[in-house]
């Protein structure tokens, strides 16, 4: 299984982008922040593939200074791999 995080250094700035991207309509779950990502204040914005290219327009749009990146999350054998993109 992959998915993609949007991982932000604010717990409040993570809410704040769930709530805005739900008002545009794009799933998304808030989630725990893989420990492997090394970022973040412990939650996530969880997103589809499909709906990389627009969010990361959208981050740059609403520009919360505690954005800390996108992740690539993919579990392998087991074993959680979590990689920036």
């Amino acid at each position: 299984m992959e998915s993609i995080i949007v991982a932000f250094r604010s717990r409040a700035h993570t809410v704040k982008f769930s709530n805005f991207l739900g008002g545009y309509g794009i799933t998304n779950h808030i989630v725990n922040t893989p420990k492997e990502a090394g970022v973040g204040c412990g939650l996530s914005v969880e997103i589809s593939k499909t709906a990389l290219y627009t969010v990361k327009n959208m981050v740059n749009a609403v520009n919360l200074s505690s954005f800390a990146g996108f992740f690539l999350v993919k579990e392998v054998h087991g074993t959680r791999i979590v990689k920036s993109i």
